[in-house]
C-alpha cells in the first residue's frame, strides 16, 4: 500500500478516504464472518436438538426381542409425526443391527433413495453430517443397550439441512451487500468529509503561492470557522513570515548602511585623490593629503573589521563555552580604558562583585565589555561619570556599563542594537564609529544564552547597559 502511494500521486482526502474503506472493510468483514459462524453453529445446534426430541419421542416405543435384536412396538400413540412427514419437516427413522442390518425404516423412506448405513465406531450418541439426493443432511444415532451392556442396535433419526443451508445462503448474500452498500455509503461520506474537513490547506495553500520575497507582507489566512490544528500552523507560519519579513527589513537596513558607511570614506578618497592629481604641489601637501587618506582608510577598516567579526559571530551556534571569573575579565579590561577617560576627563569607576562566575569564553567577554566601555566613553563629555558594576542576581551573573552621557530617546531605542545605526544627533555624529560595536555585544550575549537591555531617561540623561549571563 505505502509503495502504491508513493508511485501514484494521491490526495490527502482520497489516501485517507482510501485508508478509512479498508479499515472499515476489515472490521466489517471481521463482524460478518464473526456472526455467519455464530449464525451457522446456533442453527446446527437447534437441528440437533430437533433430532435429539424425537429421538427422546421414539426410544419408549423400542422393545427388545426374544432373538436379541430390536423392534417398535405400536406406534399408534405415538404424539410426533414427523417420522410419518416427507420433506424438509420430515424426521427419517430406521433401526439398524450392530451389523448394519435395517431392521426397521418410517414409511417416508419409500419417496427417496435407500440412505447409506453408517455404524457410529462409539457406543454412545453421535451425530453425522452428509449428502442424501444431493442436498445435505444430518443423522443422529443413539446405541440401543440391553441390561447386560451389549449394543443391540442403533437408532437412526435424519433429516435434510438444505433449509438451513438456505437460511445461511440468504444471510452470506445479506452480509455481503451490507458491506458493500455500507462501504460504498462510508467511503463516499469519507470523502466529503476529508474533502470539507481540508478545504483550509487549499486555501492555506492558494495564500502561500502568493507570498514571495518581494511581498512578504502577505499573511495566511487563520479563520476557517472553528479552531483546530490547521488555524495552530496558520498562526506558526504567520509568526514565521513575520519573522523573515523583519529579517528581511534588517537586512535591506544594513545592505544600505553598509553602503553609506564604506561609501563615504571611499568618495572622501576620491575626492582627495582627485584634488591632489589636478596640479603639482608640495611635498607638504602631499603628506596632508596621505594623512587625510589614512584616517578614511582607518575607518574603512574599523567598518570591515567589525563586520568581519559580526559575522564570525553569527555563522556559530555555539561559541566555546567554559566557566571565567567575569568579575577578574571587568576588572582587567575596564583597566584598560583609564588612561583615556582621564584625557577626556571623565571619572571611571568600578563597582565589582569578586568571584561571579559565568558560562562564556573569556576573549568574548573581552569583545562585550570593550564595545560597552568604549561607547560610555565615547558619547560622554568631559567632567561626566562612567560606571562599571558586577553583580549577581539569582542565577545570572550581571554587567552594568552605565554613564551620564548624552543618553537616548525611546524611538533611538527601538534601534539601538541595529547594525550600522547611529542617533542623528551632531554630538554623536561628530565621533568616529560604524555603529557595529552594540550589534557585536547583542550578538555574543544571545549565543551564551543570555539577554541585553539599555535604558535611558532622554537625551542628555546618561544611559545604562544591562548584560545578563548564566552564571556557572
Amino acid at each position: 500500500m505505502k509503495h502504491f502511494f508513493r508511485t501514484f500521486f494521491l490526495r490527502i482526502s482520497t489516501r485517507l478516504t482510501m485508508w478509512f474503506g479498508l479499515t472499515l472493510l476489515v472490521l466489517l468483514s471481521l463482524f460478518a464472518l464473526f456472526s455467519y459462524l455464530a449464525f451457522h453453529s446456533s442453527l446446527h445446534r437447534d437441528f440437533d436438538r430437533h433430532l435429539s426430541h424425537e429421538t427422546r419421542e421414539l426410544v419408549p416405543y423400542i422393545r427388545f426381542i426374544d432373538n436379541g435384536s430390536v423392534a417398535f412396538a405400536a406406534l399408534d400413540e405415538l404424539r410426533s409425526v414427523a417420522y410419518g412427514t416427507d420433506g424438509i419437516y420430515g424426521t427419517y427413522v430406521r433401526l439398524i443391527s450392530p451389523q448394519g442390518t435395517i431392521l426397521y425404516s418410517s414409511p417416508n423412506f419409500e419417496n427417496h433413495i435407500p440412505l447409506a448405513v453408517r455404524i457410529p465406531r462409539t457406543n454412545s450418541n453421535h451425530s453425522i453430517s452428509r449428502e442424501w439426493e444431493g442436498k445435505p443432511a444430518r443423522s443422529s444415532y443413539t446405541p440401543m443397550t440391553a441390561d447386560s451392556g451389549d449394543i443391540r442396535g442403533w437408532l437412526e433419526v435424519s433429516g435434510f439441512e438444505w433449509s438451513l443451508h438456505q437460511e445461511l445462503y440468504r444471510l452470506r448474500v445479506a452480509l455481503l451487500l451490507g458491506i458493500t452498500l455500507s462501504m460504498i455509503l462510508a467511503m463516499g461520506g469519507g470523502y466529503w468529509l476529508a474533502r470539507r474537513a481540508l478545504r483550509p490547506v487549499a486555501a492555506l495553500t492558494e495564500a502561500a503561492d502568493e507570498i514571495r520575497a518581494t511581498k512578504l507582507t502577505a499573511r495566511l489566512p487563520t479563520s476557517f470557522g472553528v479552531r483546530d490544528e490547521l488555524t495552530d500552523l496558520a498562526e506558526s507560519f504567520n509568526k514565521m513570515l513575520s519573522r523573515i519579513e523583519a529579517s528581511f527589513d534588517r537586512e535591506r537596513r544594513f545592505t544600505d548602511n553598509a553602503a553609506h558607511e564604506l561609501l563615504t570614506p571611499l568618495t572622501t578618497m576620491r575626492n582627495g585623490i582627485e584634488v591632489a592629481l589636478r596640479r603639482e604641489r608640495t611635498r607638504e601637501a602631499y603628506q596632508q593629503a596621505l594623512e587625510s587618506m589614512m584616517l578614511d582608510v582607518e575607518e574603512l577598516t574599523e567598518t570591515v573589521q567589525g563586520l568581519l567579526q559580526l559575522a564570525r559571530v553569527d555563522r556559530l551556534k555555539e561559541l566555546p563555552r567554559r566557566r571565567v571569573d567575569l568579575s577578574r575579565i571587568v576588572h582587567q579590561h575596564t583597566n584598560r580604558f583609564q588612561d583615556r577617560a582621564v584625557g577626556k576627563g571623565i571619572k571611571l569607576q568600578q563597582k565589582i562583585l569578586p568571584h561571579v562566575h559565568v558560562l562564556a569564553d573569556e576573549g568574548r567577554i573581552g569583545e562585550v565589555i570593550d564595545n560597552l566601555v568604549d561607547n560610555a566613553i565615547k558619547y560622554s563629555p568631559d567632567g561626566a561619570t562612567v560606571t562599571v558594576e558586577v553583580s549577581r542576581q539569582d542565577d545570572n551573573g550581571r554587567l552594568i556599563v552605565s554613564d551620564t552621557g548624552m543618553g537616548f530617546d525611546p524611538e533611538a531605542k527601538e534601534r539601538l542594537f541595529d547594525r550600522f545605526y547611529r542617533a542623528d544627533a551632531k554630538e554623536v555624529q561628530a565621533q568616529h564609529g560604524s555603529g557595529l560595536g552594540l550589534a557585536i555585544v547583542q550578538a555574543i550575549t544571545f549565543v551564551y544564552g543570555g539577554k541585553i537591555s539599555a535604558e535611558s531617561d532622554g537625551i542628555n540623561c546618561g544611559s545604562r547597559f544591562v548584560v545578563s549571563l548564566p552564571t556557572a
